[in-house]
């Protein structure tokens, strides 16, 4: 069967001497991995480009059931992103992200709500200027959702939080204040809005030690209720090339 959809890949790797294996999240599909033959000519590089890492396209592949790999018959980009693949920090940041995601979602179904949220973050981290590592931590969290742990929010407006990691729950500090769980919590509530809208996770600030705090948590988060999960190889060659 002939099928045509979106797609965004998250990975791509050679395969023998003159081929591809590409990994895509298609909007209509899911996961779908796709053989690409021939790339080594000036022509096929240019057309095997599309198949970047972080690429939005559209694809008409050949689509056969109890099938590992499909063929892919027209390709052509659907949205044009402008730095996300090539500005250091947005590419090391955008890697990290479709990395976890690579590992984390597996379905081979439909999800128009997963698939937007990808999108969205990828075109959110292409045109922001700063503050992107709130872009990060905003997927980290949200990502959640479609995972099935997202936080509940038990405070009662309380002034004081804490976050317990094991069961994903904000509720009243006791005693002394969990210091991340204010942070998280904001993210819980912010969006990716443009700013300066006060609800945009890009409002939420903090400094070096608390950003470390936050992600750290977030990952600690993310093995308790994932069994094997692994802190991203790309999050290591960022906190080495960056300092962060």
């Amino acid at each position: 069967m002939i099928s045509k959809t979106e797609g965004i890949v998250l990975r791509t790797l050679k395969h023998q001497d003159a081929n591809l294996i590409t990994t895509v999240y298609t909007k209509d599909y899911g996961i779908k991995s796709f053989l690409i033959k021939g790339y080594r000519s000036t022509r096929a590089k240019s057309r095997h480009s599309y198949f970047q890492p972080l690429s939005i396209i559209e694809c008409v592949f050949i689509n056969k059931e109890n099938r590992s790999l499909h063929k892919i018959t027209e390709s052509k980009i659907s949205v044009y992103l402008n730095e996300v693949q090539t500005q250091p920090v947005k590419l090391s940041l955008g890697l990290a992200m479709l990395e976890i995601f690579y590992d984390t979602v597996k379905e081979e179904e439909k999800n128009e709500a997963l698939y937007n949220f990808l999108h969205n973050i990828i075109t959110k981290l292409d045109q922001s200027e700063k503050r992107l590592i709130q872009i990060f931590i905003y997927f980290l969290l949200h990502h959640t959702r479609h995972l099935g742990f997202f936080p509940h929010d038990q405070s009662n407006g309380a002034s004081r939080l804490s976050f317990n990691i094991r069961d994903g729950i904000f509720s009243q500090a006791k005693q002394t204040e969990d210091a991340v769980a204010p942070y998280l919590y904001r993210f819980m509530h912010s969006n990716l809005d443009e700013l300066p809208s006060p609800h945009s996770c890009q409002q939420i600030t903090f400094d070096s030690n608390m950003k470390r705090f936050i992600i750290k948590t977030l990952f600690d988060y993310y093995k308790y209720h994932i069994d094997g999960f692994k802190y991203p190889q790309t999050m290591k060659v960022f906190a080495e090339v960056f300092g962060e």
